[in-house]
């Protein structure tokens, strides 16, 4: 099965996907992929939060880029994976050069085999970030077009979309 949720910046989603995950006790591993890097001392303190919401029994796998490969190596029964955040590794991408069109791709092409399959979960996080202003520069314009991009993309084959606005879910798909 396939998850995407998304929302706004403080809205809820995080906590929201890992409720949903957390009810689903019938699976035996749960792997949470982390995209942020801790390049200072406000960003630290935000990964330190997180974790400590997270259960013990989270495998925890800091990938701030390769989640396509990461992915790929989870895809067994009985296994779910919460990626957090879709958003994050976009920028990771984006600001590392990678090729954003290509790592789309293959992270789209495996996740594609976990679609209508009962036996394992994948949970996607991801900002929705074209509610907003244009952005002013080209990066900005960019970075807003390939979220929208890998959002309405994952939006396609996941069998539910959820939107969380101030913390409330509206469930979109499925």
């Amino acid at each position: 099965m396939v998850i995407l949720v998304l929302g706004g910046a403080k809205s809820g989603k995080s906590k929201f996907a890992l409720n949903y995950a957390e009810k689903l006790l019938f699976l035996k591993n749960f792997y949470y992929i982390a995209t942020a890097q801790a390049l200072d001392a406000e960003m630290k303190e935000r990964i330190e939060k997180h974790q400590r919401e997270r259960k013990d029994f989270w495998i925890l796998i800091e990938e701030p880029i390769e989640i396509q490969e990461k992915l790929a190596s989870l895809n067994f029964s009985g296994n779910l994976i919460l990626i957090d955040c879709l958003t994050l590794w976009l920028t990771n991408l984006m600001l590392g050069n990678f090729g954003v069109e290509e790592c789309f791709d293959k992270f789209l092409d495996i996740l594609k085999e976990f679609s209508k399959k009962e036996d394992r979960y994948v949970i996607c996080v991801g900002n929705e970030v074209g509610l907003g202003l244009v952005p002013e520069n080209f990066l900005g314009r960019k970075f807003r077009d390939w979220a929208g991009l890998l959002n309405q993309k994952i939006a396609h084959l996941a069998d539910e979309v959820y939107f969380l606005l101030a913390g409330c879910p509206l469930k979109v798909k499925g």
